[in-house]
């Protein structure tokens, strides 16, 4: 992608950190779902959804959040580089991705119900472990460290 011109220096490529995940889900107003306060079935693909299995990014235009981004809740819980800790407010910055500690997982999936998908639900697994719930997004962002 920088050589095509689509990376500028001094970007990246990554998983979001949790905070990032969080602040992208929320919006400035702190929704307790990707598009506000209430569940809807019509937003997001969660077990109330009925689909059963993943969907392509898109299908719930109405679930996008304040800073338009898509599939934030259900569909797949998304991988943040985020080690776990148990406690968010005392969230330590750690975003090592070596190690096998455990990480954070974020947004809950087609398989859970509401209150999985809601923006503060949070799930550790350990790096090595694949699941078909679980999947990721990319972020660009200012690169963390020095080229």
């Amino acid at each position: 992608m920088r050589k095509q011109g689509d990376l500028e220096p001094g970007q990246e490529i990554t998983l979001p950190t949790e905070p990032q995940w969080e602040k992208a889900a929320r919006g400035t107003d702190g929704w307790i779902y990707s598009w506000g306060d209430e569940p809807d079935p019509q937003r997001a693909n969660y077990v109330e959804t009925g689909i059963g299995t993943t969907s392509a990014v898109g299908c719930f235009p109405g679930g996008v959040s304040a800073y338009g981004v898509e599939d934030l809740s259900g569909n797949v819980w998304e991988w943040c580089r985020t080690k776990w800790e148990g406690n968010y407010e005392d969230y330590q910055n750690d975003n090592d991705v070596q190690g096998p500690d455990h990480r954070v997982l974020r947004g809950g999936s087609f398989g859970d119900n509401e209150r999985c998908v809601r923006c503060a639900s949070r799930n550790l697994v350990n790096p090595d472990f694949r699941y078909g719930y679980f999947g990721f997004r990319v972020v660009v962002s200012p690169c963390s460290r020095t080229k």
